[in-house]
């Protein structure tokens, strides 16, 4: 079985399908019927589960809503790490896609049971599916997937993968250093500021320590000051006072009464006085010389000053100060080992852009000649599925800067009339020849690539015949290595399918008794087969 492959859709209220589940297998899977059956409805559901828009007229009339739900078989480690990347895990190796529609035209979308936007649908669908035809997202139309086909024909694949790693390590450095070169830029015209904030902090060079020593002399000094202007008061009241004044007079006369031997009781008591009045004003004055010593409040008073002013600058406390210190200086310093790194990565960049161009120009020349070749394989190809006198031209041209793929521009370019000149596939191709040079492709790559589903539709218009023979039997070959879904109406390329699955339609009454257009599955297997094939034949 392949790794990849739609197992079941199942359609409810979906336009003339009101409840049908189809199964497919892993290989040639050919939708038929008559036209108007209700084919191309089963395209435009296979389209919402791949991340199309809804469209609310695809509700069948008369109900609320619409659900299409699609279960696909899947193996590998590469794709169950690709679903857990993108975190839609999946467990029993398969994948469920459901698309609910409702009559307001709101659409819900749900991927292995979570509900999930759009744009995963459309990413998932690109890795694994082609939906050829008449629609947006024909892969062949891609430049990126021209480059991986031509990739695939020739030996170059696992070449481009390492250079694709080589140059997303490239691209890591670009942006890498664009960040350090932005962050040099921004930080050296801080620089001076940030000189500036350093040196302000240097100057005070702040630490606890220093403040609460300063902080401890200032109330020193403050407490000093107070005592020496009490002390000093008390001098004043004792020189001032007129109790003191009164001893030292009479000190005076009682020098004249030491005749009187009774006055010296009384004498003694008032020199008594008087001489402890003056050794209590000179211990008052030995007090005072003691406070006088030489630290200045000013300087003091100043510094602490400074320290209010920075704390209020940058909001915070001294230990902030001392921590914004080094904050300034990592940042100062920070810009030179930024500068240190960013010429260190200059020069990685530069040895790694030498050994991608050199890989690059080897891959080129390599595209070049397996583009000769692969032009040739397709063109006989082509005209072996009827487009006689077609020839395709891959075009290798160098581009001026490098991608994740090279150095190499390629386009599939077609000469559909001879002599009418090379145009782009995509301005030359109906959608039929398109559909059959992507079959040409198919079937020279085989499975080489990621694509495991292919859908083909109007792939036999315009055809019959021979020419019809021929697409079938390339159809055939292409599933051999992945599933293959066309929708056609022709026999020749019907009988090469492994699977039918014949779409028609019908009248029934509803519940209103009215009669509505229903559209049903048969599938087909085995001997059946051969008598619907035949009945798909307008000469039988």
């Amino acid at each position: 079985m392949n790794s990849f492959t739609l197992k079941t859709l199942t359609l409810n209220n979906f336009a003339t399908f009101k409840n049908e589940k189809i199964y497919f297998n892993d290989k040639f899977n050919a939708i038929i019927g008559e036209t108007g059956s209700g084919k191309s409805i089963i395209l435009d559901a296979i389209q919402l589960i791949f991340g199309q828009r809804a469209d609310k007229k695809l509700i069948r009339k008369n109900s609320d809503f619409c659900t299409v739900e699609a279960s696909f078989y899947i193996d590998g480690k590469n794709n169950k790490d690709y679903f857990d990347a993108i975190g839609f895990p999946y467990s029993d190796n398969e994948i469920i896609v459901k698309r609910i529609i409702y009559k307001s035209g709101k659409s819900k979308s749900f991927l292995n049971h979570q509900s999930c936007p759009l744009f995963i649908l459309t990413d998932f669908s690109k890795k694994f599916i082609d939906l050829v035809g008449q629609f947006e997202n024909q892969k062949l139309l891609s430049s990126d997937y021209q480059i991986q086909l031509l990739d695939s024909y020739g030996p170059t694949k696992t070449i481009v993968e390492d250079f694709s790693h080589l140059f997303h390590e490239y691209q890591k450095k670009i942006n890498k250093l664009n960040k350090l070169n932005k962050f040099i830029n921004e930080q050296v015209q801080k620089k001076d500021f940030i000189q500036f904030q350093i040196k302000e902090i240097n100057g005070l060079d702040p630490s606890i320590i220093d403040e609460e020593s300063l902080i401890k002399s200032k109330n020193e000094v403050i407490n000093n000051e107070n005592k020496k202007n009490a002390l000093n008061d008390v001098l004043n009241i004792l020189s001032e006072k007129e109790d003191y004044n009164i001893l030292k007079e009479l000190k005076f006369c009682i020098k004249n009464l030491y005749s009187f031997d009774e006055m010296n009781i009384l004498i003694n008591k008032l020199k008594d006085c008087h001489d402890s009045l003056e050794d209590t004003s000179f211990d008052i004055s030995s007090k005072m010389s003691a406070l006088d010593y030489n630290l200045e409040i000013e300087p003091i008073l100043d510094r602490l000053d400074q320290y209010q002013k920075l704390k209020r600058k940058f909001n915070t406390d001294t230990e902030g100060l001392i921590q914004k210190k080094k904050d300034f200086e990592y940042e100062f310093n920070k810009i030179d080992d930024v500068k240190k790194e960013a010429s260190k990565l200059e020069v990685e960049i530069c040895d790694l852009l030498k050994t991608l161009m050199t890989k690059a120009k080897e891959i080129h020349k390599l595209r070049i000649k397996y583009s000769k070749q692969l032009s040739q394989d397709l063109t006989r190809e082509i005209r072996n599925l009827k487009m006689e006198g077609a020839t395709v031209k891959i075009n290798v041209a160098e581009l001026e800067r490098l991608n994740e793929y090279g150095i190499s521009q390629i386009t599939f370019n077609a000469e559909t009339n001879p002599g009418e000149g090379y145009y782009e596939i995509k301005e030359v191709a109906s959608g039929g020849e398109l559909s059959r040079i992507l079959l040409s492709l198919r079937k020279i790559l085989s499975s080489s690539d990621s694509i495991s589903i292919f859908f083909f539709d109007e792939i036999d218009a315009g055809i019959g015949g021979e020419t019809a023979l021929s697409i079938g039997k390339a159809l055939q070959r292409v599933s051999q290595g992945s599933q293959v879904i066309a929708i056609t109406h022709l026999p020749q390329i019907a009988k090469f399918a492994d699977k039918l699955i014949h779409v028609s339609k019908l009248s029934e009454k509803d519940k209103s008794s009215k009669m509505r257009t229903v559209s049903q599955i048969q599938e087909i297997t085995g001997k059946h087969k051969l008598k619907h094939v035949q009945a798909m034949n307008p000469l039988h």
